[in-house]
């Protein structure tokens, strides 16, 4: 039986935080915003939100998050 069933439970790793950080620098980037504003914590909410809903690929995250 996996511990982890609901991906929310799931905890992510160094080197995934790393992946999920590099996704959120280039997204503030391109929207001009800086790190600590609400609005690049909302930014951070999405892309935490889609990694635990089980997308990994950081490019796909990447995608998902420019079009919203």
């Amino acid at each position: 039986m996996n511990p982890f069933n609901n991906f929310r439970d799931y905890p992510i790793l160094p080197g995934e935080v790393a992946i999920l950080e590099g996704v959120l620098h280039k997204a503030l980037e391109e929207r001009n915003l800086t790190m600590g504003s609400d609005e690049a914590e909302e930014v951070a909410q999405r892309i935490i939100k889609l990694y635990q809903s089980g997308v990994r690929d950081p490019d796909q995250i990447w995608q998902m998050i420019r079009t919203v």
